[in-house]
C-alpha cells in the first residue's frame, strides 16, 4: 500500500483533482427589459444537482419572469442560461430537459385527466403499459384517481392545478419549474401535495426551482432559499441563514418575525457597536462600521422577552396593541417609541402575560441582533 501511495521519489502520489459539483442550472447575469421596464435586472445563479430551489419574493420582483426565461418562454436581452453544463439561451422550451407547471394549467380540454397527465410520456414514446402505470401513481398520489376519465372543464380551479401539477412531475425531467403551482388548494390538500413533492424530488434527484410568494412553502420545501427584490437577488442561502441572517433591511422586513431598526453608529468597543435609533440606544455585534454611518439591524421576535434579566442589554418601553394566538405561538404587537410595530413571540404553551393596552419593558441580548450588511434602507 505504501508503495502504491508514493512516487518513486517518496513524495505523495499526485491526487486527482476534485471535480466540481454538478450543476443543473446557472444563470449568468440574466437581464430582461419590457420597453423602458427592467424586469430582471444582472440575476446570477447556481443550481446544483437534485437542489429544491425557491424563488420567494413580493409580486413584481422578477422572480417569474426568472423563470419564464430559465423555460425559454423569455429570452434574456442578455446574460446566459445553462442546463447541465449546456448553453441552451437560444434553444426552445422542449429542448432544455424541463418540464413547466404555470398558474394558468393549460391543460387540453378535449382529453381526459388521466391522458392530460400521461401526455408528456407519450411524446417520449414510453410503452403504453409504463404509461398507464405510471399515471395511476401519479392520479394517486394527488388525490384525483377518482377524476381519471373527467374532462378539464368539468374540474375545479383546484383539481385543474392538481392535474397540471400531476403532468408536469410525471417525466421526471432534469429541472421541474413551478410558479406558485399550490396556491388554490386548501391547507390539508396543500401540506399533502408539498409532502409528495418534495418526497418526489428527493427520490429521483431532480431539481425543483419554485417561485412562491408564500414564505412558509419556501422555508418548508426549500434547499435553497433565493430572495428577490426590484428584479435582483437581494440574498440567497438555506433557508435558516434567510430567516436568522438577513443580510438587508429589505430581507429581514419582509421575512416573517423580524423586527427592524435603523439608526447611526455612535460608538465601538470590544466588537459591538452601539447604535442611536428613534427607538432608543441598542448593542449590536459588529466592528466594521465608522462612527456616523448609517445602519440597519433586525432582532427576530422570538428573541425578545419580557422576563428581562442582566444579560437583556438591549431593551425599550412599549405598548402592547394586539395579541394574536396561532396556538404554538402567542404574537404581541407593540408599538415602539418611534411609532414603529414590534412584534414579539411567546411560547404558546405558556399562561399569557400581556395583554392588550398593558405597558411592558422588553428586552434581547445583543448576540441576538443582526447587522446588515447592505443598506441601511
Amino acid at each position: 500500500m505504501d508503495t502504491l501511495a508514493h512516487t518513486a521519489t517518496g513524495s505523495p502520489a499526485a491526487m486527482p483533482a476534485m471535480a466540481p459539483p454538478q450543476l443543473d442550472l446557472e444563470l449568468r447575469g440574466i437581464r430582461k427589459r419590457y420597453g423602458d421596464f427592467t424586469a430582471v435586472d444582472g440575476v446570477s445563479l447556481k443550481i446544483r444537482k437534485g437542489q429544491f430551489v425557491c424563488l420567494l419574493g413580493p409580486s413584481g420582483c422578477g422572480k417569474t419572469t426568472t423563470l419564464r426565461c430559465v423555460a425559454g418562454l423569455e429570452e434574456p436581452d442578455d446574460g446566459g442560461i445553462l442546463i447541465g453544463g449546456r448553453e441552451v439561451t437560444k434553444d426552445p422550451p422542449w429542448e432544455r430537459d424541463i418540464a413547466m407547471m404555470f398558474q394558468d394549467f393549460a391543460l387540453f380540454p378535449h382529453m381526459s385527466v388521466a391522458k392530460n397527465v400521461g401526455f408528456g410520456l407519450e411524446m417520449l414514446k414510453k410503452p403504453k403499459a409504463q404509461i398507464a402505470e405510471r399515471v395511476q401513481q401519479v392520479l394517486k398520489s394527488f388525490e384525483i384517481a377518482s377524476l381519471a376519465d373527467r374532462k378539464p372543464g368539468s374540474l375545479s380551479g383546484g383539481q385543474r392545478q392538481r392535474v397540471a401539477l400531476a403532468r408536469a412531475m410525471i417525466t421526471e425531467p432534469r429541472i421541474l419549474l413551478l410558479d406558485e403551482p399550490i396556491g388554490a388548494l386548501d391547507y390539508s390538500l396543500r401540506e399533502t401535495v408539498m409532502l409528495e413533492l418534495k418526497l418526489l424530488q428527493q427520490r429521483t434527484g431532480i431539481s425543483f426551482i419554485w417561485v412562491t410568494h408564500d414564505q412558509n412553502e419556501a422555508f418548508s420545501l426549500g434547499d435553497l432559499v433565493v430572495v428577490m427584490n426590484h428584479a435582483r437577488i437581494e440574498q440567497q442561502g438555506a433557508p435558516e441563514d434567510i430567516l436568522q441572517r438577513p443580510a438587508t433591511a429589505f430581507v429581514a422586513s419582509f421575512v416573517q418575525g423580524n423586527n427592524v431598526f435603523r439608526g447611526r453608529v455612535v460608538q465601538a468597543a470590544d466588537g459591538l457597536l452601539r447604535v442611536e435609533t428613534a427607538a432608543g440606544s441598542f448593542l449590536v455585534p459588529g466592528s466594521a462600521q465608522a462612527i456616523g454611518s448609517e445602519v440597519s439591524f433586525s432582532v427576530r421576535a422570538e428573541n425578545i422577552t419580557d422576563l428581562t434579566g442582566e444579560h437583556h442589554l438591549n431593551q425599550l418601553t412599549a405598548r402592547c396593541t394586539t395579541v394574536e394566538y396561532f396556538g404554538s405561538v402567542r404574537r404581541h404587537i407593540f408599538e415602539r417609541p418611534d411609532g414603529e410595530l414590534l412584534k414579539y413571540d411567546q411560547f404558546g404553551a405558556y399562561a399569557a402575560r400581556i395583554a392588550a393596552g398593558q405597558v411592558a419593558v422588553l428586552g434581547w441580548r445583543p448576540q441576538d441582533t443582526v447587522l446588515h450588511t447592505g443598506a441601511a434602507g
